[in-house]
């Protein structure tokens, strides 16, 4: 096999290992646990013997996903679409950017009106409205 065929073949598993990553998977593991073992006898009742064993097991595991992979996985394989940093498009001058929240009263949470402004619906069904 090739330097060049052993490299592919290496992106291969490390892509497959990202993509696995970004949706999450199980896995069992082995696990050791302690048992209590007690005998009675049958015709008494009575506690005849009290011992300790280790006994192994298999547990399922949830591994979840993970979003910085997903997000690298579609940035790196689908980079028309997923960037990580996205231009704005020109053509989409009112959308996007910056939010500007009104600013909070301090005292009770409301937003304050800019300068002018009661806070008011303006048009008809207003009392002072001609």
């Amino acid at each position: 096999m090739s330097d060049t065929e052993k490299d592919a073949a290496r992106c291969r598993r490390v892509e497959d290992a990202i993509y696995k990553r970004a949706r999450g998977y199980k896995i069992e593991v082995k696990k050791t646990y302690k048992v209590k073992r007690v005998e009675y006898d049958p015709d008494t009742g009575k506690k005849i013997s009290e011992r300790e064993e280790l006994e192994t097991g298999l547990d399922e595991v949830v591994v979840p996903a993970d979003i910085r992979a997903g997000a690298y996985w579609l940035v790196n394989r689908a980079p028309d679409r997923w960037r990580e940093h996205p231009v704005p498009d020109p053509g989409d001058a009112g959308l996007g950017g910056l939010v500007d929240y009104p600013p909070l009263n301090a005292e009770n949470g409301d937003i304050v009106a800019p300068d002018g402004d009661d806070g008011q619906a303006d048009g008809p069904g207003r009392e002072d409205a001609p």
